[in-house]
């Protein structure tokens, strides 16, 4: 490989951040059009996570008004925006109208996850 290339690839490396998803489960509930259901959530940021859901699952492009997950430091209720969905599989979200607080626990149950 050329010097470039090989510097390159090294500089790419040490600027990239390690991004801050577990992949972890935990139950939660949102709701549908249909009313409340029950899933749970395989894949967990500050700012969004994956909702496994077999029986319903939203178009992309909608908002979803709310989801409570349980997590091991309480219930936490968030909003979001599915921005990929798959049928009979689930749908990722992208949470909205975060406040500090959340966002805080969140990046903390994360960080401490990751150690």
């Amino acid at each position: 490989m050329p010097r470039r290339w090989l510097r390159a690839l090294w500089f790419g490396k040490r600027r990239r951040q390690q991004r801050q998803r577990i992949v972890r489960y935990f139950d939660c509930t949102w709701l549908s059009a249909w009313g409340e259901e029950t899933a749970r959530i395989s894949s967990l940021s500050p700012t969004g996570c994956y909702i496994e859901s077999r029986f319903s699952v939203p178009p992309e492009g909608a908002v979803v008004p709310d989801i409570t997950v349980t997590l091991p430091t309480g219930r936490i209720i968030l909003q979001g925006t599915v921005i990929e969905a798959t049928k009979g599989i689930g749908f990722a979200v992208r949470f909205i109208e975060l406040d500090t607080h959340t966002r805080d626990r969140l990046s903390d149950l994360v960080e401490d996850a990751q150690r």
